[in-house]
């Protein structure tokens, strides 16, 4: 019975010495280099701005903190210096970047990846990765096609269909810069170019599309007609707008709906 029981307390001792040395084998070594991301992943649309936050620690002292980037698992040799971006001032044992990047329109749908890697005193390394997916922005979509005026829609009950044969070949061409053009096509209506078209915006939402205009004979005559976004998509934009037609005897809140179809600029 003694000699079960010391068998016992062996076995015990055994064991919990293995898992005491588990435990310690599955602690980080402390004098190695870390590297701490924000977030190692995100989902943005294209012109929106990515922050992330590395901090990075390095008991022996930073050597090096190097950036790569890639696009479709191929080196982004427009990156830094060949792919390569060389985080300055980082020195010391302790080490805080907050790392920037504007998504890119020609980066939407494809597969980009960040890795931050540092190199301490004794050449001992500590990396981690970062994924970025970058999605179609509705400005994107508005300064990437011609938007030709498919249908004109007076919401007011009865809805009437309100599109005269003359703007029935108008057209938007929104440019990246903010400008824009509205194309009146071959049979322009007869009041058509009293209106000169400068500048468009869509708002943070994307719920909101400003178009500004001034008179073609009073340049300090600035209007900036603010359009609800219906839907917008690859082949479709629909925007209503209400306007004030007490002038013509109508209400104030006349409702009025615009769709134009995408094709090639």
């Amino acid at each position: 019975m003694k000699k079960a029981c010391y068998l016992l307390t062996l076995l015990a001792l055994f064991t919990a010495g293995i898992f005491s040395s588990c435990k310690k084998d599955d602690q980080p070594d402390p004098s190695r280099p870390h590297i701490t991301l924000s977030s190692d992943k995100f989902t943005g649309k294209s012109g929106q701005e990515l922050i992330v936050t590395v901090t990075v620690t390095a008991p022996n002292g930073i050597s090096s903190f190097v950036i790569t980037k890639g696009v479709n698992l191929v080196p982004d040799l427009s990156f830094g210096t060949n792919g390569n971006l060389a985080v300055a001032g980082a020195t010391g044992t302790e080490f805080t970047y907050e790392f920037r990047y504007t998504l890119r329109p020609e980066e939407v749908d494809k597969l980009v990846g960040f890795n931050f890697r540092v190199v301490d005193g004794k050449g001992l390394a500590a990396e981690k990765d970062f994924t970025l997916n970058t999605t179609v922005s509705g400005q994107q979509l508005l300064y990437s096609y011609r938007w030709n005026l498919k249908a004109k829609v007076w919401k007011t009950t009865p809805p009437a269909d309100d599109l005269k044969p003359c703007e029935a070949d108008d057209y938007y061409l929104f440019n990246r810069d903010g400008s824009m053009v509205f194309g009146y096509g071959a049979s322009a209506c007869t009041l058509d170019g009293l209106n000169v078209y400068t500048n468009w915006s869509l708002s943070a939402d994307e719920k909101e599309l400003s178009i500004t205009y001034h008179s073609l004979f009073n340049p300090a005559q600035v209007t900036v007609d603010k359009y609800q976004v219906v839907s917008l998509t690859r082949d479709k934009l629909v925007l209503s707008i209400t306007y004030d037609l007490t002038v013509f005897g109508l209400s104030d809140r006349e409702l009025f709906e615009f769709t134009y179809e995408a094709s090639p600029r």
